[in-house]
């Protein structure tokens, strides 16, 4: 019991050892050791940052004061500058921490003195303030001095370091070896062996301070041979980092090779694209970019080699194997080309990407079971495209090869460079070929551009079909009523018109591309002659008032008179172009003209236009089986003419 008595006073007295801004208390409880800490530094409790060295504990026999280290934390305004910035990433209004003294240099800070004890004598170094900071007083110095346990140096060498306070370590005093409270270390080797700690015991009064060298020899007596972390070392001893774990010494890891990669430069997991807004935020949702087209050329994939591995060593220089990188094969697919060296795979046709069994293909035909609608969106693809249900309404195709069509089409716009089969219906469609021929079972309401032939098995009814070639209606009750039919070379059908007078126009003889050519060209050259005349009016009016009053006529007319006269240079070469133009398009339209025939194989009735070249035929009376041609400015009526050649093959045979 009166053990217990005295362990518990001595316990209330306190012991503190310091090291300037930190205290070792030991005490009763965690409060009262931080209580003791603060009256001793002369801190506020919210300031101070503690370590248990030892934890203690409380029974009736046997009783264990706590032992902490208790520190005095960084002054918030040494990171003013991270203040901002730490709370808008929610980390409070401080940044909390250990790194941050390495990569930011603090904007204020108060100077600070630290005292060693070596083998070569006592030194004092005493670093200046930053920004605000206090600097060292001489008092405190002194203080710490006493503190560290020195009796014997030169105070008039260490007021001239104090004053100087150039952060440099200078000798004020001889070495007294007091063996018994120097400073020590104790080494822990991770079981890997790659990693070597060190913890330093802080030196009791008048004890020598561990330099790098003594921590490096205890190293080295632990069998540690490479890796030495000196700069960490020095750091951490100058900074007092006692009975703290400190990485002294660090093996070089074994690096493992890289696996060999393929890199595809497509997207091979069928994910979709982003979709992209128009100009006032809209999304067509119809734009699902599902398709990944590619065209000739076009990397698809590049093997990015295997890396070789690089050993390590451990801290006892034992080398540690490393693996080499796995290798893998370039598999080369359809309609792709593998380079000599194998690295990278190349398209060898325009169409999609498909990935199979570990190989990448191009294929020129983009299928799609069902209807293109809401599952497969908007399809663009630079190949063929096989569509095995219905292009469903407002919905659209574009294809760089043939587009065939296994039901109808409605509402719809398809656009392709091939041909375009539809083997149901054709209603309210846009269809445009810039290559090749339209075939479909029948065309209504429909606006139809191909550059080929248009053939309709069972008519073409009430629509907007334009042909660079022929338009053919076979079929047994192959009718043409309503719209504007235009083809380069012929219209043949079973009837043309009906019996009800429908209006329909029928033109041959000129291509509609050129004859479109021919209407805009026409429509510039009439813009530009009204142009011209105005400009010419303009600049007449502005010399007559030059010549009337040339005193009063100013710069600002004189420059307005000089560019309407470029202006009208300009004009009339361009007027001059344009005319020459039309000319050449109405040459060639003459010469096409001369050909254009329109064949009614059962009857032509009235309310049908026919026009052939320049010549119009209004159809009065019901013509039976008739064929009719241009004959010296005029629609010649004759005996109907049978197709010299066999029609195109329909869509049933293809």
């Amino acid at each position: 019991m009166d053990r217990l008595k005295e362990l518990l006073l001595g316990a209330d007295k306190g012991e503190e050892a310091t090291v300037e801004d930190r205290v070792e208390v030991i005490g009763l409880s965690i409060a009262s050791c931080l209580n003791r800490a603060a009256d001793y530094l002369r801190a506020d409790l919210s300031s101070l940052d503690y370590e248990i060295l030892e934890r203690g504990r409380s029974s009736l026999f046997n009783s264990q004061p706590y032992r902490l280290l208790v520190t005095i934390l960084p002054p918030e305004e040494r990171y003013a500058d991270l203040e901002e910035f730490s709370i808008k990433i929610g980390a409070g209004d401080r940044l909390l921490s250990e790194e941050l003294d390495q990569y930011v240099k603090p904007k204020h800070m108060d100077g600070r003195v630290m005292v060693r004890i070596y083998r070569t004598g006592v030194f004092l170094t005493v670093y200046p303030p930053l920004g605000d900071g206090k600097p060292i007083e001489e008092e405190q110095a002194f203080n710490r001095i006493q503190q560290t346990g020195v009796q014997n140096f030169d105070a008039a060498r260490a007021r001239e370091v104090i004053r100087e306070a150039a952060g440099e370590s200078i000798k004020i005093g001889p070495y007294l070896p007091r063996p018994e409270n120097d400073s020590s270390c104790k080494v822990e080797i991770t079981p890997d062996e790659m990693k070597a700690y060190v913890r330093v015991t802080p030196p009791k009064p008048g004890g020598r301070h561990l330099e790098v060298v003594d921590v490096v020899t205890a190293l080295k007596a632990h069998g540690v041979m490479m890796g030495f972390k000196e700069d960490e070392i020095l750091k951490a001893l100058n900074e007092d980092k006692y009975m703290q774990d400190i990485l002294a010494a660090e093996g070089m890891p074994a690096k493992h090779g890289a696996d060999a990669r393929i890199d595809y430069k497509v997207n091979i997991k069928k994910d979709r694209k982003p979709m992209e807004e128009d100009a006032k935020g809209r999304v067509d949702f119809k734009q699902m970019n599902l398709v990944e087209n590619v065209v000739v050329g076009q990397v698809l994939a590049e093997k990015i080699p295997a890396q070789q591995g690089k050993p390590g060593r451990t801290i006892f220089n034992r080398i540690v194997e490393a693996r080499d990188g796995k290798e893998v094969e370039m598999r080369q697919g359809r309609g792709t080309i593998l380079s000599e060296d194998g690295t990278r795979l190349i398209a060898e046709i325009n169409g999609q990407v498909v990935l199979s069994s570990g190989r990448l293909s191009v294929e020129p035909v983009y299928r799609v079971v069902g209807d293109v609608g809401p599952k497969t969106g908007n399809i663009m693809f630079l190949g063929s495209v096989v569509v095995g249900g219905n292009v469903l309404d407002n919905y659209e195709i574009k294809a760089a090869g043939n587009v065939e069509i296994g039901g109808a089409v409605q509402k719809a716009k398809i656009e392709a460079e091939g041909d375009v089969i539809v083997r149901s219906g054709v209603q309210g469609t846009r269809i445009e070929s810039t290559g090749g021929s339209l075939f479909a079972k029948f065309i209504q309401n429909a606006d139809i551009r191909v550059s080929e032939d248009v053939v309709a098995g069972e008519g073409i009814l009430h629509s907007k079909v334009e042909a660079g070639s022929r338009i053919l209606c076979n079929g047994r009750r192959a009718q043409i009523v309503g719209g504007a039919i235009r083809a380069t070379k012929e219209v043949r059908a079973r009837m043309i018109g009906s019996q009800a007078y429908t209006a329909t126009e029928v033109v041959v003889g000129t291509d509609p591309r050129v004859l479109a050519q021919h209407e805009e060209l026409s429509k510039m050259l009439a813009e530009t002659e009204e142009k011209l005349n105005t400009t010419q009016k303009t600049l007449a009016t502005l010399k007559a008032r030059k010549e009337a009053d040339p005193d009063g006529f100013t710069d600002d007319q004189a420059e307005t008179l000089e560019k309407n006269e470029q202006t009208i240079g300009r004009l009339e070469k361009k007027r001059d172009e344009m005319q020459e133009e039309l000319q050449r398009v109405e040459e060639y339209m003459n010469e096409l003209g001369a050909d254009g025939k329109v064949h009614a194989e059962k009857e032509l009735f009235p309310g049908v236009v026919v026009t052939i070249k320049d010549a119009n035929q209004n159809i009065a009376d019901t013509y039976r089986q008739v064929s009719l041609s241009y004959d010296n400015g005029y629609v010649k009526i004759g005996k109907y003419e049978k197709a010299e050649e066999a029609a195109p093959k329909s869509w049933k045979k293809r």
